[in-house]
This record gives structure tokens, C-alpha cells and sequence, in this order.
């Protein structure tokens, strides 16, 4: 790997950068990290690259980082965390779990240490195409400033740009160009990719394969006999020689959103219904759960804002009445958000997350729940929920409706009185679980009070930040 190690040395110093993640973190501590020359690109104005971070509990994360040095501005992409045999095993874009989001200023990073990655020796990527433009938009090229034979070994980049901007799964990652490196022995006739990226409009990497991710992919990136034909071709090429075949190929500004390979995962922003609509309730389903909440458990709001603080974290949730009577409700944890469709904020009739094209409906209903609730009453429900693999899910709920008090002692915002409502819930293959929630009379809606799951100490819920639109 001859060809590894000159790499190397040109690109020596990307390695001693101070590592803003470390300094970020409290646990665990960075104790190493180096980076991956693979990794590194020039598009023009920006350098991206890939930083290898080492803690002293034995993980390992690799860092993805980009530097706009025409505004003298660095940005954190993505890192992904490893497991023991170095494949990745979580994927963060700043905080957002498992789904792609936009870059994050890197603010450690001084105006000094900017200035001298931009200096380094990185040969911007000049594209040479490779064939016509395909009919579904794709074009084959290489990049002629890639191309080095150390020996026996040829390196060189391969692109395919896209005249769509897509969405690639599982992260629905924007892809307007995406480059393959290769590793080619031009004596055995024997080669590998050993990275794989994708790019943004801006230059940006946005997903990638590389290290142990990418040789467990080896199937994905199989030398074919036309691409062997042209790592002959490119072992043949004198030293010196600049390699042409169908001219100079610039990719086009401004791009239009693919109509076929849009995202994948719902946008949730906003409590945006888009999503749930998609997947209507069975006509028994609507009538049932239209004469529960009819006349008397119609929601008295417009939205209600309110963040759950508890010992498990805090919860910012979004209600909005739908027309219908039932409440959209939007919870966001930080690192992804879930989306329920719910009658009076508690029975739920659809659910979705913002990290999964799938969905699950109410398929089954079986409940003495009456409105309006009053003292000493009890209500049960038994209910099954089917998913979008066509998986069904049984779940029980006994409730006890007690004693109540003053809205305002809950949250000032509230008005009117509440009454306590005891429930314990048990999902099929899962821990079951009992909550407390409180009944606002005025509102007609439940929040929640306490909750308590298995055999864990139960766990007040505080609401604070609550605004109510009515």
C-alpha cells in the first residue's frame, strides 16, 4: 500500500488539528486521533475529511468535518460510532439520530488552523467524463487529478453526478455527486474500493463508506469488466500524461429535487400531518373513535405547547386539535421526534417516527371509556395496533378516575379543575407501565402528572414552558 502511505505524508498535519469533539465532551476522554487520508477531497473552495477519535473506555467514533476556505469556515458533518469490530453502529448529524441534518458551525476551530488546512497541498478534483450522460440523468467520470501509480498500485477516484438532487436511505442524505475511490494492482489485475462518498450542492459530504464499513460492502463495489478496462487504460498511461476521454465535465448549478427518490422518512417539523395522513383509519376504526370523544371530549384548544421535565429527561411536546376532534401531538427528544394522532391525548389512533418510513395504526378497539369522565369511574381498553410490515401489537389499559384539584396547580396556564385518572398499561413484549395524568376539564385533554415503568421508582412529570391556545 505504497500508494496509502504517500498519501499519507502530504497530508501529515490534518492529524496534529486540535480535535473540537474532545473538548466537548466531559466522558468519555479523547485520548488519540488521526486522520484518514481516504477520506480527504478538495471541491473547489472546500476540504472535507475524516477524523478517527480514540477514548480511553476503548471506543472509537469517526468524525466527518468540512472547511469552506473561501469563508474561512469549518463545520462538523456527521460521526459515526463503532463497534468493537469497526463497523458503524450509530450515526449522529449533530444531534439528530440515525437522519440526515445540516452541517453544524464548528466553532472551536481558530481562523489559524482554518488557513493552514486550506494551504495544504490537496489537488482540487477536476472531472473528465467518461461517457455520455445516461437517460436516467447519470454521468461517469474521473477525476484526472486523482490518478497516481506508485508501483505497481493505481489510485483514483471515480464520480457519478446526478442531475436530480436525491435522497439516499437509510439516512435520507441529500446526493447530487457521489465518488468511489480505488486501490488498483495493475500487475494481478486486482483492485478495491476503499471509500465511498456522497456530496451535497455546496461540496459537502453528506454519507459515506469507508474502512471496515465499506470492505463489508464489497459486493456493492464490484470491479466490473468495463471499469477493469479502464484501470487498464489508466496503468498504461505514461507519466506526465494528463488522461482525456469525452472532455471537461462541470457538474450543473441549482439542480432540481428528484420527483422519484424523494426522502423516505416523514418531515415532522412543525407537527406537519402530511405523513400520518397518508395512512387513513378503517372506516369501523373512524366511527368508533368519533363517537367516544362526541359531544363531550371535543378539545376546547387550538394547541397547547409544554415541556415534560421528569428524571428520565426532558420532552418538548406540541397538541394541536384537528377538526375532526382528535389531537396531533408532536414530541421531540432531541435526537428525533414522534408523531401520534391521539383521542384526548391518550388513546393513540397512529404514531410515527421521525426516524423510520413506516407507521402504525389503530386495527382493533375494544373499550368502556365514556365521556364526560367523573369521580369513582373506571374505564378499561384492550386495543391492537398494526404496523406498516403488517405486525400486530396488543395492548391493555385499566384506568381509575379519583379525586382532582385546581388546573393552576399543575401548570399557572391551566384554568378550571382536573381530575386524577390512575392507568396501567401493558404492551405485548414489553415492560407495562403506570401513569398518572390529570383531566383538564376546560381544556378536555389529559397531560401527564407521574410515571413509573416496571419496577422503577415512579417518576414525577413537572410541565413547564406551557402556552395554550384556544
Amino acid at each position: 500500500m505504497q500508494c496509502v502511505r504517500s498519501l499519507m505524508r502530504s497530508l501529515i498535519f490534518l492529524s496534529l488539528l486540535p480535535i473540537s469533539l474532545a473538548k466537548a465532551a466531559d466522558k468519555p476522554v479523547l485520548i488519540g486521533g488521526d486522520t484518514n487520508p481516504l477520506s480527504v477531497t478538495r471541491i473547489h473552495d472546500r476540504v472535507n475529511y475524516m477524523v478517527s477519535l480514540n477514548f480511553n473506555n476503548g471506543k472509537i467514533a469517526q468524525q466527518w468535518r468540512s472547511i469552506d476556505c473561501k469563508q474561512g469556515k469549518a463545520q462538523l458533518l456527521y460521526r459515526d460510532l463503532l463497534n468493537e469490530e469497526g463497523f458503524t453502529k450509530a450515526r449522529y448529524y449533530g444531534n439528530s439520530y440515525l437522519r440526515y441534518a445540516p452541517a453544524q458551525d464548528d466553532k472551536q476551530m481558530t481562523a489559524e488552523e482554518i488557513r493552514r488546512v486550506c494551504q495544504l497541498p490537496i489537488e482540487d478534483i477536476r472531472w473528465e467524463r467518461l461517457s455520455a450522460t445516461s437517460t436516467t440523468g447519470m454521468t461517469a467520470l474521473v477525476d484526472i487529478n486523482s490518478i497516481q501509480r506508485i508501483g505497481d498500485i493505481l489510485s483514483v477516484r471515480m464520480g457519478y453526478d446526478l442531475a436530480d438532487i436525491i435522497w439516499e436511505p437509510p439516512y435520507d442524505a441529500p446526493l447530487e455527486l457521489k465518488i468511489e475511490h480505488y486501490l488498483y494492482n495493475c500487475k494481478t489485475h486486482r483492485g478495491e474500493a476503499v471509500a465511498a462518498m456522497n456530496f451535497d450542492s455546496e461540496g459537502r459530504v453528506t454519507d459515506s463508506l469507508i474502512t471496515a464499513d465499506i470492505s463489508r460492502r464489497k459486493s456493492s463495489f464490484n470491479i466490473n469488466t468495463q471499469l477493469a478496462q479502464r484501470f487498464e487504460q489508466l496503468c498504461q498511461l505514461p507519466a506526465g500524461k494528463t488522461f482525456t476521454a469525452e472532455g471537461h465535465f462541470v457538474p450543473a448549478a441549482n439542480k432540481p429535487a428528484s420527483t422519484l427518490m424523494g426522502p423516505s422518512m416523514p418531515d415532522l417539523s412543525n407537527n406537519n400531518p402530511q405523513w400520518l395522513n397518508k395512512s387513513p383509519l378503517s372506516a369501523a376504526i373512524e366511527r368508533q373513535a368519533q363517537s367516544l370523544i362526541k359531544p363531550w371530549a371535543l378539545p376546547r384548544f387550538k394547541q397547547i405547547r409544554y415541556t415534560e421535565v421528569s428524571a428520565l429527561g426532558k420532552v418538548k411536546v406540541q397538541l394541536d386539535a384537528q377538526p375532526n376532534g382528535y389531537i396531533r401531538k408532536l414530541e421531540d427528544y432531541g435526537i428525533w421526534t414522534v408523531q401520534r394522532l391521539t383521542l384526548a391525548n391518550q388513546l393513540q389512533l397512529k404514531f410515527t417516527m421521525s426516524i423510520s418510513s413506516g407507521s402504525t395504526l389503530l386495527n382493533k378497539l375494544q373499550t368502556d371509556l365514556r365521556f364526560p369522565l367523573v369521580t369513582g369511574q373506571r374505564f378499561q381498553a384492550q386495543w391492537d395496533n398494526i404496523d406498516s410490515d403488517k405486525k400486530v401489537t396488543a395492548s391493555t389499559l385499566r384506568c381509575d378516575v379519583t379525586g382532582g384539584g385546581d388546573a393552576q396547580s399543575i401548570a399557572p396556564e391551566f384554568s378550571g379543575k382536573y381530575l386524577s385518572v390512575k392507568c396501567h398499561t401493558t404492551n405485548k413484549g414489553q415492560t407495562g407501565s403506570s401513569d398518572k395524568l390529570a383531566w383538564l376539564q376546560d381544556l378536555n385533554v389529559f397531560v401527564p402528572v407521574a410515571m413509573k415503568v416496571g419496577n422503577k421508582p415512579e417518576s414525577q412529570i413537572k410541565l413547564e414552558n406551557v402556552n395554550v391556545i384556544r
